[in-house]
């Protein structure tokens, strides 16, 4: 990258951790709470955005994957929704927009921009597809075992029930091995400057509200 390029990507990079630390700040303020999470897909919306235009290296076939991945996502999360025999027996509220079938369109874009992140952060700690593949999927794992009580003191879903069932961190970790291995089987070479980023970020977020809420 030229000097430029690199401006370029240093000022996304900083655009992205000044809105979730503000984020963070925001929701930690009772008073500004409900502002802050209104705009939570907005957000959301603003992070894919940003990882898309740094995607290096884009042709029909990296589109197709990335919108199926996105659409796929969304529709499974509509069957979770209606028959709770994926992720457990749960509901969407309010903070995440506009919804169809009981599922904020924007679960989609979010499933989409996780995978791709890690996905993007295991190519820099192997490069074997299966460990690579796995990583990706732990690192999924990982990251919802650190949002989920955040997301539910925000009203993003609800439990019925008590605690989180087991078998959610298992569809995440069975859902995301399929993703990331149709982006191998694909071959969609996944390089980008602000991904990682992005999802140490989004780590950060959840991570520092755990403690604050």
């Amino acid at each position: 990258m030229n000097i430029k390029e690199k401006n370029i990507v240093l000022f996304a990079r900083v655009f992205l951790f000044v809105i979730y630390l503000v984020g963070v700040i925001g929701i930690s303020v009772p008073s500004l709470r409900p502002v802050y999470v209104d705009i939570t897909p907005v957000s959301l919306l603003i992070s894919a955005l940003l990882v898309l235009a740094f995607h290096e290296t884009w042709n029909w076939k990296a589109a197709a994957v990335f919108l199926f991945i996105a659409l796929a996502g969304w529709l499974i999360e509509v069957i979770g929704v209606q028959t709770g025999n994926i992720f457990g027996h749960y509901n969407y509220g309010d903070t995440l927009g506009w919804q169809l079938a009981g599922v904020p369109l924007i679960i989609g874009v979010n499933w989409f921009v996780l995978i791709y992140a890690t996905w993007s952060v295991a190519g820099t700690l192997t490069v074997r597809p299966v460990l690579r593949i796995l990583l990706a999927a732990v690192m999924m794992v990982l990251f919802d075992v650190i949002m989920e009580p955040v997301a539910v003191e925000l009203d993003m879903w609800k439990w019925k029930g008590e605690g989180i069932p087991l078998e959610n961190y298992g569809a995440w970790f069975g859902i995301s091995v399929v993703f990331a291995s149709l982006i191998q089987l694909s071959r969609i070479r996944v390089s980008n400057p602000v991904a990682g980023y992005l999802l140490l970020y989004m780590v950060l977020f959840f991570g520092l509200l755990n403690f604050s809420l």
